[in-house]
């Protein structure tokens, strides 16, 4: 047993060291650290003396720990003595065994290359001897080609034998592959040219089976056909086809000289080239394209149209001339319905989209030079209606008695627009650029009521003196026919919607890229209609100011004239309006009665409440002007009496004062003037002023009292 060391003071026992005793565990430990992170904690000596505690602290531990398993630490050290001489006793023997397994890994390396190698060679020779036997079989083949082309298939082809030497044809060419290096250039050439016979024959045999076949019996047609699938050779059957019957047909029919003497002209022309189909195509459509018994064939792609648009591209190239925008179009229009009956020939849309997307059509489509024919249209279109448009207003350029239109430029505007969408003219394939035009002529149209309006407001303006209408009926026709524009365009948005922009029409959009063209057009619809919607508001501005220029400002100046008539004149009691209330509501009468009918009783409402909270504006103010004056003229003749010491006269009496008849004459016009309004369909409390207008000559009247 080992004597422990003891304990020491309450430092020992209980107090805290002035250090963390974990920082010893880490890893990473550092003296250097350890003694910078602690310096500061406490001082250097009361450090050592906590260091040296530590130490006897962690030493007693040691020694219990050795004491609690002593018996442990003995058996150890009694276990651990010979054990180097038992390590050096086994070293050797493993040392040994470690070459051999070394020297067996490198016996089977060498024995597993050697197996690769013998496997490499086996798989040469087995390629040579599946060569030599392709080669022997070549041979073979070929002598049997031989003798079935010299003998059976010599003079007349039959469909047995011409199956037979295509299998044979089959079995060469496939076995011709492995042996290709071994065969000389005689025995290649001599293939070849066995391979160009039998095409050769088997071509006869289509030429013979397509004249023969009909709806009910078909079946030697159907077996060629079959031996092109079976020899991998569609296309050229399509060729065969398009060279031996297509071509010879339609060298005939598609020349300049043909389309030039033909009654029907182009359409004639098609009408013709669509009828070999009905004459040359049944059966081969028939068994090809709309049925599954015979797969690969497209001969309406790769045999008629590619020789029909090669023809028309070279031999007819007249018809792509955009010059005369009419003849363009009806040629256009001609091709594209062809175009169409071509393609419901075809079964499926994968044939329709092969069609579409073959480099002759792309080529084909490409020679139509549609921007040139939209030039042609533009300037035929936007032309005739920029002739109308100056100058802006002419003797001429209202039609009071028109049902539509008053205005010419709007019935221009309107007929152009109908040409862009018009039959014989609009392509489906252009409609980005009508639409565009479309809306160039609305702009222009905006632009032109603008010039107007503009004319019409000018205070110094000659133009506007030459004409024999007046602002007021011009102003009444341009809001007219602004409001049957904007009903117009409605119906547009509709019909472009509906008509050019359905699936049926654009096929070649998706849904949602012809989703967005609608929401495009919509959009661009509202903004021009807020667009002739503000000439609307800026056209009423205009005809309140003529209106309140007709029933003229010096009218209401009028009632600074009633001092001057009663004054010193000893006019009667006044009982009737006068003459300036009949001369203001004159031209409001005119104006309701003239164009209530084409403006609508709402705007015309709303013009006369505009004119109307102005006048009575104006008219409260000079009465407010007159009553001031009169009551001032009554103080200064009320002062000048009391200076000269006479009495007041009475006019509570038999008689009434000037003033008074003054007022009086005031209330009677004011009274008419709301009356009269009240015809027209408005209360005092619909025109600005009024009431109070009313209250204050009610009030003049009260206080001379």
């Amino acid at each position: 047993m080992i004597e422990s060391v003891p304990k020491n003071s309450a430092r020992e026992s209980g107090e805290k060291l002035c250090f963390d005793k974990n920082e010893f565990l880490k890893t990473n430990f550092s003296v250097d650290d350890f003694l910078h992170k602690n310096r500061n904690v406490s001082s250097l000596e009361l450090l050592r003396d906590d260091l040296g505690l530590y130490l006897k602290s962690l030493r007693a531990s040691m020694i219990d720990l050795i004491n609690e398993d002593y018996a442990d630490f003995v058996s150890l050290s009694a276990n651990l003595v010979g054990l180097d001489q038992s390590i050096d006793t086994i070293q050797k023997p493993l040392e040994e065994f470690r070459e051999e397994i070394l020297s067996i890994q490198s016996m089977i390396d060498e024995n597993v290359s050697e197996i690769r190698e013998k496997l490499e060679a086996k798989r040469q020779l087995r390629n040579l001897r599946r060569n030599l036997q392709s080669l022997k079989k070549v041979y073979e083949t070929t002598r049997k080609l031989e003798d079935l082309l010299a003998n059976q298939l010599r003079e007349e082809v039959k469909t047995v034998d011409l199956e037979r030497a295509a299998l044979d044809l089959v079995q060469l060419k496939f076995n011709e592959k492995f042996c290709n290096e071994y065969l000389s250039a005689e025995a290649q050439t001599n293939i070849r040219r066995l391979e160009s016979e039998v095409h050769k024959k088997l071509r006869a045999l289509f030429a013979e089976s397509l004249k023969t076949a009909n709806a009910t019996c078909s079946e030697s047609l159907e077996r060629c056909l079959r031996i092109y699938i079976t020899i991998d050779a569609c296309t050229m059957a399509e060729m065969a086809f398009k060279e031996d019957i297509v071509a010879p047909y339609m060298s005939e029919i598609l020349t300049e000289h043909n389309l030039q003497q033909t009654p029907q002209g182009l359409a004639g022309i098609y009408s013709k080239v669509l009828n070999f189909i009905s004459l040359h195509m049944t059966d081969l459509l028939r068994l090809t394209q709309y049925t599954d018994k015979l797969r690969g064939f497209n001969f309406v792609v790769n045999s008629f149209w590619s020789d029909v648009e090669m023809r028309l591209e070279n031999h007819m190239s007249s018809i792509f001339a955009p010059g005369n925008s009419e003849v363009f179009y009806a040629k256009y229009k001609c091709t594209r319905d062809f175009l169409s009956k071509i393609e419901e020939l075809l079964a499926t849309e994968d044939s329709i989209e092969v069609i579409k997307q073959h480099k002759q059509t792309k080529s084909f489509e490409a020679r139509w030079n549609l921007p040139v024919y939209f030039q042609i249209c533009f300037q035929e279109i936007a032309g005739k209606f920029e002739a109308t448009l100056e100058p802006p207003l002419t003797e001429d350029a209202l039609n009071t008695n028109s049902a539509h239109f008053q205005f010419k430029t709007f019935s221009k505007a309107m007929q152009a627009i109908e040409s862009c969408w018009s039959e014989g003219v609009f392509l489906i394939e252009l409609f980005p650029k009508f639409y565009k035009l479309h809306i160039q002529i609305l702009l222009r149209l905006s632009h032109w009521i603008k010039v107007v309006l503009s004319l019409i407001t000018s205070k110094s303006n000659t133009t506007m003196a030459s004409l024999k209408f007046k602002n007021i009926t011009l102003l009444t026709a341009l809001h007219s026919d602004i409001n049957k524009l904007l009903s117009v365009l409605a119906d547009q948005e509709h019909q472009l919607v509906s008509q050019h922009l359905k699936p049926t029409s654009v096929p070649k959009l998706q849904q949602n890229q012809l989703e967005f063209i609608r929401n495009a057009v919509s959009k661009s619809f509202e903004d021009i209609k807020k667009t002739f919607s503000q000439h609307l508001l800026e056209i009423q501005r205009a005809l309140v100011e003529n209106v309140v220029q007709e029933c003229g400002p010096e009218n209401v100046k009028q009632v600074n004239d009633l001092p001057r008539l009663y004054r010193k004149t000893n006019r009667d009691v006044p009982t009737r309006c006068s003459a300036y209330v009949e001369q203001m509501l004159k031209p409001l009468k005119n104006f309701k009665e003239e164009f209530g009918d084409k403006l609508g009783d709402t705007v015309v409402r709303r013009i006369l409440e505009q004119v109307l909270n102005k006048i009575t504006t104006d008219y409260l103010d000079v009465v407010k002007e007159v009553l001031t004056s009169v009551q001032k003229t009554e103080e200064s003749l009320r002062r000048l009496r009391s200076l000269k010491g006479q009495q007041p006269t009475l006019t509570g009496g038999a008689t009434m004062s000037d003033d008074d008849k003054i007022r009086l004459q005031l209330r009677v016009d004011v009274s008419s003037w709301t009356t009269e309004l009240s015809k027209l369909g408005f209360m005092p409390s619909d025109v600005e002023q009024l009431m109070e207008l009313n209250n204050i000559v009610e009030d003049s009247i009260k206080v001379s009292k």
